[in-house]
């Protein structure tokens, strides 16, 4: 019997978090495969004990983790640690799985002989009408347009599955220093890459993200994009052989998106909210580009990532 360990760490989020264990446990998995869900609280005072270890009929029991340093990194490293099974998949507590997410991200990993698998993460907004724009162009890029099996340079944790035997080796993976700030799984997963692990889409492992009102205004959106800009020019600079003429080459392409889009975004944001947000997405992502060494989180000076 095949063993994936389900690692969700949370944070505040029991209404939400309860939800996503729903959709865990309601895994369609062929015969040979079994998981474990190991749910990693990263509250200082342990608030999410009672009403998990209260879960009633599921089974297994998800097993409780309690990590009291703060940082998501603290608390992805504490899942990892104590789970056993051989493949390892991570899910946020704000999304729900599709009830063949794990079989597929597993069958993938098989048949591609790959690493690590990742798929899409799909949006439900809480109240678009109400944003005053629509986000969701903007979670659909090159990709999602690749098939199963197209090979990756990094990938995030919000949907992702491990071969354990060659991805971890028994050292913390995820860097405490980028726990605030976020990008420690793209740090991660591009390390690995470059020491020749496999990275592939699985375009039929769809989660579905929440996403409240004040995630999803368009400042936050934008200073999102900012952050994620940033933190992908990191790990790119800093894991790059030759970091200096790795950030040069990033140089001229980040100035031409801010000439060509700083110009577009202030004329049109009198007019069209929608375009203004495409243009000043280009300047954010050229700005975190242009700034790679400053450390901020998504959400202000907690680095508490949503």
């Amino acid at each position: 019997m095949t063993l994936i360990s389900v690692v969700m760490c949370t944070f505040d989020r029991e209404v939400m978090a309860r939800r996503t264990i729903a959709s865990v446990y309601a895994q369609r998995l062929p015969g040979g495969l079994s998981l474990e869900l190991i749910v990693v609280d990263n509250t200082p005072d342990g608030n999410a004990r009672g009403w998990v270890e209260g879960l009633s009929g599921l089974e297994p029991r998800p097993r409780y983790v309690h990590e009291t340093r703060a940082g998501i990194s603290h608390a992805r490293n504490a899942g990892v640690a104590a789970a056993s099974g051989e493949f390892l998949a991570f899910i946020d507590d704000d999304e729900t799985a599709e009830p063949d997410w794990l079989e597929n991200l597993h069958r993938a990993l098989l048949i591609h002989s790959a690493d690590m698998g990742t798929g899409p993460v799909l949006p439900v907004f809480e109240d678009k009408p109400a944003l005053g724009w629509d986000p969701t162009p903007f979670f659909f890029g090159k990709r999602e347009a690749m098939a199963t099996g197209g090979q990756l340079q990094a990938a995030r944790t919000g949907n992702i599955m491990f071969r354990v035997a060659t991805c971890f080796d028994g050292t913390p993976p995820f860097d405490p220093r980028l726990g605030r700030s976020g990008g420690e799984d793209t740090d991660f997963t591009h390390g690995l890459y470059r020491k020749g692990r496999k990275i592939i889409w699985v375009a039929d492992a769809i989660v579905h993200e929440f996403w409240p009102q004040s995630k999803a205004s368009l400042r936050a959106f934008l200073r999102r994009k900012l952050v994620t800009a940033r933190n992908t020019t990191h790990v790119r600079i800093t894991r790059d052989p030759r970091p200096m003429p790795a950030f040069l080459a990033i140089v001229p392409k980040a100035l031409a998106q801010l000439v060509i889009f700083s110009p577009l975004a202030a004329v049109s944001y009198p007019f069209s909210r929608q375009f203004y947000a495409r243009c000043a997405m280009q300047v954010m992502s050229a700005l975190g580009k242009l700034t790679f060494w400053q450390r901020a989180g998504y959400y202000g000076r907690s680095g508490r990532q949503a």
